[in-house]
């Protein structure tokens, strides 16, 4: 049974109504992979049979929505959110309390139970034994499947990919080859419940909050879908509290009904009465700044700048025969909309296409590797990244790929040292520097600042969502400018406090 054989369009309008998931373009076989799963677990051999039964079940709507929900998540992931919290949010919460009436915090979208352990060690670090007593954590998501397997608190090495050893060692034991179950006394600090986050209004349990994570969840909804439950969680949070959002997901989720908060560069949302002045939140308002204009220069792959007395070690690039049209930028083009739309297999023919068209030249190759990227084939991304650069130690498209290949599998050491690369041998690529600085940002705070300012400069000049490079990066360029003009700004405040010392 294929997407091709089905029409899908009342099963896609069904889910995306009653929990905002969209699957549109390549992820439509999913959805098809998860109807003909539920058919034969039921015994049903109509679809119009299937969607009737899943219209009248509840419970086969959950079993049904449980095969469409994505669980990639890892402990402590975006380290500097969970310091917020624990240094700035929940000081300033402690501060203000009245009551013994324990500080609530929701891991909205919570998976495996990833991230409201995370939340739960981070506490335990900070605040000792009398975490148990200042703090209520709910962990809630859809998927049933996943909640169990959070109740579960068994996780392999994937899970750990940004975990210390220290941390694995002090908070889990093991329990078979390369699995690890969590210590009870973390466990029993997560409350774990089922949550549609579409449904409102939430349950009275699900009330109440004062920190809200709603990360790396947004990424799956539209627009209209994001403020709509955007609007549920305002609803079941306390005046005062935050709402921390992933960390290129802030823009994307600025509707207006909370008050954009910055604190040390780090960007999260306040629940604010009506009135309230910026100076009785936490942390400092932030204004709205102007969106650039779209870029209007063409994308090229040019040499690193000459040195005076070096030579250039690059080999000298494919010449066009003069008048020859050149068939990469309609190409390129192609696999950008593809990917857009998230056809990545459509985008892999494309860029098949290319390379029949475009030959001894390693760009089709390397926009192969960026789609693998897209597709999460991180290793197949990487082999390709370091087989170009084997053959073009200076192909910035190289070691980008391989910078965010290694981004993506928590290997900040590679990840870092291609992205020095890109920002040595291209130093206008503003990408380089952005992604550099949010790579240090955790234990280099000030290098990270000055990469921001370098980032924001080149991409004030010259705002293309590419920086410049022969892949279709298509960044979000007034969000990412926005970040870094925040957090340039925290350089020359402390540019100034250092000369005044």
């Amino acid at each position: 049974m294929t997407a091709g054989k089905l029409d899908l369009q009342p099963f896609k309008e069904l889910v995306a109504r009653r929990c905002g998931l969209m699957f549109d373009g390549q992820a439509e076989a999913n959805l098809a992979a998860a109807l003909a799963k539920r058919m034969d677990s039921c015994g049903v051999a109509l679809p119009a049979a299937y969607y009737a039964g899943l219209i009248a079940s509840d419970d086969e709507f959950r079993e049904f929505v449980a095969l469409l929900t994505v669980n990639e998540t890892y402990f402590f992931r975006e380290p500097s959110q969970l310091a917020l919290l624990t240094d700035c949010l929940v000081p300033r919460l402690l501060s203000r309390r009245t009551s013994p009436k324990p500080v609530r915090i929701l891991s909205a979208g919570c998976s495996t139970g990833e991230e409201p352990y995370s939340i739960a060690i981070a506490l335990k670090e900070k605040f000792g034994e009398s975490t148990s007593r200042l703090f209520s954590i709910v962990g809630a998501d859809i998927d049933h499947r996943a909640l169990a397997r959070a109740e579960h608190a068994e996780y392999g090495e994937f899970s750990f990919r940004a975990l210390s050893p220290e941390r694995r060692e002090r908070y889990f034991s093991g329990c078979g080859p390369g699995r690890y179950s969590l210590d009870d006394a973390i466990r029993d600090m997560v409350e774990l419940r089922s949550l549609n986050l579409l449904e409102a209004p939430y349950p009275p349990a699900l009330t109440g909050f004062d920190v809200v994570f709603f990360r790396n969840v947004s990424i799956y909804f539209d627009a209209p879908t994001r403020k709509a439950i955007l609007g549920h969680l305002h609803a079941a949070m306390e005046e005062g509290g935050a709402l921390v959002v992933g960390a290129s997901e802030t823009m994307a989720n600025d509707f207006g009904m909370f008050r954009l908060m910055e604190d040390e560069g780090r960007f999260y949302f306040v629940k604010a009465a009506d009135g309230a002045s910026s100076r009785e939140q936490a942390g400092t308002t932030v204004a709205p700044l102007p969106r650039p204009r779209p870029a209007e220069a063409a994308k090229t792959i040019s040499p690193p700048p000459r040195r005076r007395g070096v030579e250039d070690p690059r080999p000298a690039q494919r010449q066009v025969v003069a008048n020859a049209p050149d068939p990469w930028p309609a190409g390129l083009d192609s696999v950008r909309l593809a990917l857009r739309e998230k056809r990545h297999e459509d985008a892999l023919t494309a860029v098949l296409a290319l390379c029949d068209t475009v030959s001894g030249d390693l760009r089709p190759r390397l926009l192969e590797g960026f789609v693998h990227l897209q597709m999460r084939r991180f290793s197949e991304a990487a082999a390709i990244a370091a087989n170009a650069a084997e053959q073009d130690a200076w192909s910035a498209e190289a070691h980008m790929l391989l910078g965010l290949a290694a981004k993506w599998r928590a290997d900040p050491d590679t990840a870092i040292g291609a992205f020095r690369r890109v920002a040595y041998s291209r130093p206008e690529c503003w990408p380089a520097h952005y992604y550099l600085a949010t790579m240090v940002q955790d234990h280099d705070p000030a290098r990270a600042r000055r990469e921001y300012a370098i980032a924001l400069r080149q991409i004030t000049a010259n705002p293309d969502p590419d920086g410049g490079l022969a892949l279709p990066l298509d960044l979000p360029v007034a969000d990412i400018r926005f970040l870094c003009e925040r957090r340039a700004a925290l350089e020359l405040a402390q540019a100034g406090v250092d000369r005044g010392a």
